[in-house]
């Protein structure tokens, strides 16, 4: 059996297997859950960003990471919540290809809340936002083939004082 050489962008050389096939079959892609995963995320996050916008939002950031966490979408307006007083809202996207079984908004567990207020905390420090109103939203959508997509926004979701701890 051969070995095939990869080179990745470090330019470091990885081995790797080469597949074999069947006689008179050809090699097919197969994408991994993850990719198929990340593929309905992206497209999720676009169909957000496109309702946002359409709502008078300015996306601010988008797939904001830190090791603390990741946040899908940041976006922000003025006058909200309170005139003259810019809303920042840090918003979750969770999305479906059917909607049997849980909803996309049930995953948003515990866990995923703390470290999304934790992000957020990082963030306010870095971009020193004194003078805004900030919230946490949740995006669940519902992406069937064959049909249109369903939104659900969730303002506020979960954002309390006992979770800020402000």
């Amino acid at each position: 059996m051969e070995e095939l050489r990869s080179k990745t962008r470090g330019g470091r050389t990885h081995r790797r297997k080469p597949v074999r096939l069947q006689a008179g079959k050809s090699a097919q892609y197969h994408p991994s859950l993850s990719t198929e995963t990340s593929r309905l995320g992206r497209i999720a996050e676009n169909l957000v960003i496109w309702y946002l916008r359409n709502a008078g939002w300015t996306i601010v950031a988008r797939n904001y990471a830190t090791r603390r966490g990741e946040i899908d979408i940041i976006a922000s307006r003025m006058g909200e919540d309170i005139c003259g007083i810019r809303t920042v809202a840090f918003i979750e996207v969770k999305a479906r290809h059917t909607s049997d079984g849980l909803p996309p908004e049930a995953s948003v567990t515990m866990s995923k809340r703390k470290k999304m207020v934790s992000t957020m905390r990082q963030y306010i420090g870095e971009h020193a936002l004194d003078k805004a109103v900030y919230r946490c939203d949740v995006a669940s959508l519902i992406l069937e083939h064959g049909r249109a997509p369903r939104i659900r926004y969730y303002v506020n979701a979960f954002c309390g004082h006992e979770e800020f701890g402000w």
